[in-house]
Order: C-alpha cells, then structure tokens, then sequence
C-alpha cells in the first residue's frame, strides 16, 4: 500500500474512532464531562502509542538492516502527530456540538460495540480485554512521565548506578574501565 494511501486511511481510522467515542460520552443526555475527560485522554494515549509503535517498527527495522529501508518512504513524524492533533481536534469539536457525531457508520460500530458487550460470554472476554488495555494505557502513561520528571524509565536503572554501588559482595568483581586484568 502507497504512503498516502496508508496516511489517508489511518486518518479516516482516526477520526471514527473520536466519533464513536464521542458517542459513549454523550449516552448520558445530560452529559459527563469527568468521563469525556477521560476518554479524551484515553484515545489520546492510544493515538500517541500507535505512533510510538510505528516510529519503533521503522528504527527497528532500520537497525535489523543495517541501513534506511529501501521498501516504501519512511514514516514523517510531523505528519503522523498531525493526524493525532486532528483527530483530538474533531473529539473536542464533537464533544462541543455531539449532534455532528451522530451518522449511521458510527451508530453501526457503537451499536456492535453495545451488542457484543451484552453478549454474556463475549462480553465478559470483552470487558476483561477493556480493563487490561486501559491499566496497560496507564502504565504507559506513568512510565511516560517518570522518563519525563527523572529522565530514566520506572524500574530501570542507569549502569553508573549499578557499578556505584558499594555492597561488597562485589567489590572483588568490580573493575573500572582503566584498569587491566591479568
């Protein structure tokens, strides 16, 4: 598939997703802006993690090869934070006048959403699929923010803080780099 093409579907992918999450913010009549809030937040760290991924494919790729894919034009980040940034544009625009969300493809995806969480068997496979992506959202979301508040990620440590250590049950395995070993 063509770059392009591949941004163009990945955008018309974007937007429906904010419109059918639009649709489950708005079931109430009165409206709950805490849980528009928080699916608004929710979508966008889905956004920024699909993104994540692929710029992590494209490096990974990159490095398996040795050198820049010749296969299809590399990923412009710009432009896919562009598709997030609109997407999130058209939640809040939606969020703001719902009746713009209403359209049969998205009440088709929202009422299939619905009948297959009723569904007792594939419902609760659903649920229990909804609880684990959304505590993995947050995991992503606190590690996110301790690489940004400490610079390094939860539970890894820098290797200058490994060989600090002063245990002594190493200290007889412990060389430092300008040292020579008979």
């Amino acid at each position: 598939m063509s770059y392009p093409l591949s941004v163009a579907l990945k955008t018309v992918q974007y937007l429906l997703i904010a419109d059918v999450a639009i649709l489950f913010c708005t079931d109430d009549p009165k409206g709950n802006f805490s849980s528009a809030i928080t699916v608004g937040f929710i979508v966008l760290m889905y956004f920024i993690g699909k993104v994540q991924n692929m710029q992590f494919k494209s490096m990974m790729s990159i490095q398996i090869q040795g050198r820049v894919p010749t296969e299809g034009p590399k990923p412009k980040m710009a432009l896919e934070f562009g598709i997030v940034a609109l997407a999130m544009a058209v939640f809040g625009f939606l969020l703001w006048k719902p009746e713009f969300a209403e359209n049969s493809v998205s009440h088709w995806f929202y009422s299939n959403i619905i009948d297959i969480e009723k569904t007792p068997i594939f419902g609760f496979i659903f649920k229990i699929v909804g609880f684990f992506f959304t505590i993995t959202m947050l995991l992503r979301m606190l590690n996110a923010l301790s690489m940004i508040f400490s610079g390094q990620a939860l539970g890894r440590r820098n290797n200058n803080d490994c060989n600090n250590r002063n245990d002594g049950n190493n200290q007889s395995n412990h060389f430092d780099d300008y040292e020579e070993v008979d």
